[in-house]
C-alpha cells in the first residue's frame, strides 16, 4: 500500500536538561580559550540532536529570550530603563558556531510579545512596542549576517499590530497559539497549527489564503486531514523537541507515515 511520508520542520527546542558534570567539563575543556558559555552547549546540544532527517533544522527556542534579554543593557529583569543599544557579540557567536554544525539553519526566537518586556522610560506603550520590535528587528539582522537563514517568532500570546508591521518576508515565520491562527493569517500564508486545530483548517482556508501547512506533533489521522485540503507536498510535520531525548523525537517525527487511501 502506497503511503505517504513528510518532510519535518523543527520550531526549536526546549532547554536541555544539564548533564553529568563530567560530561560537561569534557565539553568545557574542549572550548577552552573561546568565549563559549552554558548557552553555546545549549546551542550545540539542541542542533546536532537535529539529524538529516529535519528537513529545516532551527537552533534556539523560547529560552534563548535570555541570550537576547543579555543584549538589551537597557533592559533589567524584564524593565526598560531607556533607550535600545544592542551587544550582540554572544549572540553573533551562537549563530557561527550553529552554522557550522547545520547550514542554512534557522533559528527560533522570542518574539517581542513573548520577550513580556514593561516600560519604565517611554511611557507610552506604542512607542515603546515599537522600540522592543525594533530591537529584535536588529538581533534578527545581526543573526542573519552571521549564519542564520531566518526566524521562527514563538509567541505566548496574541501578536500585535506593531509586531505584525515589523517581521515580514520569508525570512520570518510566525509560530502562535492556536487561539490566533486568524491574526497570523492576515499577514502570513504559510500556517503553523496543532493536530487538534487541524478540523480547522476547512474554515480557514475558505476564509485565507494558505501556502503550507506544518502540523505541530501531528498523529496520521491530523496529517490525513490535512492532505485532504491541501497537496502533501505542502503539508509538513513539525514540533518543538523535549527537554529531553531529542534526538529520539525528530526521528520519530520523520517516521509518521499516512496510507494514500486515508487522503
Amino acid at each position: 500500500m502506497r503511503e505517504l511520508s513528510f518532510r519535518v520542520r523543527s520550531l526549536g527546542s526546549a532547554k536541555p536538561a544539564i548533564p553529568e558534570a563530567g560530561e560537561l567539563g569534557d565539553w568545557i575543556r574542549r572550548h577552552a580559550g573561546t568565549a563559549a558559555d552554558l548557552t553555546t552547549w545549549e546551542v550545540e546540544e539542541t542542533l546536532r540532536a537535529q539529524g538529516p532527517e529535519v528537513w529545516v533544522p532551527a537552533a534556539g527556542g523560547m529560552w534563548y529570550g535570555d541570550r537576547m534579554l543579555a543584549a538589551f543593557p537597557n533592559v533589567s529583569e524584564q524593565r526598560i530603563s531607556g533607550e535600545f543599544d544592542l551587544h550582540t557579540a554572544d549572540i553573533s557567536a551562537d549563530c557561527m558556531t550553529a552554522a557550522k554544525i547545520r547550514k542554512g539553519c534557522w533559528w527560533a526566537v522570542p518574539s517581542p510579545q513573548a520577550l513580556h518586556l514593561t516600560d519604565g522610560y517611554f511611557a507610552d506603550e506604542d512607542t515603546a512596542s515599537e522600540a522592543v520590535a525594533d530591537a529584535v528587528t536588529r538581533v534578527c539582522r545581526v543573526m542573519r549576517d552571521t549564519g542564520a537563514a531566518g526566524h521562527v517568532l514563538v509567541y505566548d500570546g496574541v501578536p500585535d499590530a506593531i509586531d505584525q508591521e515589523h517581521f515580514s518576508g520569508k525570512r520570518f515565520l510566525r509560530f502562535v497559539p492556536d487561539a490566533f491562527l486568524e491574526d497570523v493569517l492576515e499577514v502570513q500564508r504559510d500556517l503553523i497549527l496543532s493536530a487538534d486545530a487541524v478540523p480547522r483548517l476547512a474554515e480557514l482556508a475558505d476564509s485565507y489564503t494558505i501556502r503550507q501547512v506544518y502540523v505541530t506533533d501531528p498523529t496520521g489521522e491530523a496529517l490525513a486531514g490535512a492532505c485532504r485540503l491541501f497537496d502533501p507536498e505542502d503539508v509538513f510535520c513539525a514540533g518543538t523537541a523535549p527537554e529531553t531525548d531529542q534526538e529520539t523525537y525528530w526521528k520519530n517525527l520523520a517516521k509518521l507515515r499516512v496510507c494514500v487511501r486515508d487522503v
